[in-house]
């Protein structure tokens, strides 16, 4: 039997003003979320026979949002704002599950905005791209 699958198309994406989810609007597509790799720590003596190693820590990486640009949207304007200030907001990645086998559909981290650029080209709309780091553990709920 193969495993429950989960449609995209009604993914909900919003990242916190600072006191509630603000809903970002206009979304393409996410990449990269959990990227990160956790740190390798070389604990190779003398007396080792091969390189020996400990996990380090656990970065949990960028990851990226492709968007229709439109700053009169109030999450895009709150995306920006966040990177202006330089501080870290929620963000809330909510997939539309409809299988009562899929629990685990929403993606929550503290996150920040590390880049947000627009491409402009002929016979198209203005696209961008939001860069975001996660701080912390995300959750899977």
């Amino acid at each position: 039997m193969a495993a429950p699958a989960i449609k995209t198309q009604g993914t909900i994406i919003s990242l916190s003003d600072g006191t509630s989810p603000v809903v970002i609007n206009g979304h393409q597509a996410i990449k990269g979320i959990g990227s990160g790799t956790a740190t390798k720590i070389d604990v190779t003596t003398l007396a080792s026979t091969a390189k020996e190693y400990r996990m380090g820590l656990q970065d949990w990486g960028d990851f990226t949002l492709d968007f229709v640009w439109n700053l009169d949207d109030l999450g895009q304007a709150n995306m920006l704002a966040a990177k202006d200030a330089q501080i870290a907001r929620a963000f809330i990645m909510t997939l539309p599950s409809t299988d009562p086998a899929v629990t685990k559909d929403i993606f929550t981290a503290d996150v920040f905005v590390l880049q947000m650029q627009c491409d402009v080209n002929a016979d198209g709309v203005v696209q961008g791209t939001a860069t975001f780091a996660v701080t912390g553990e995300p959750v899977w709920s």
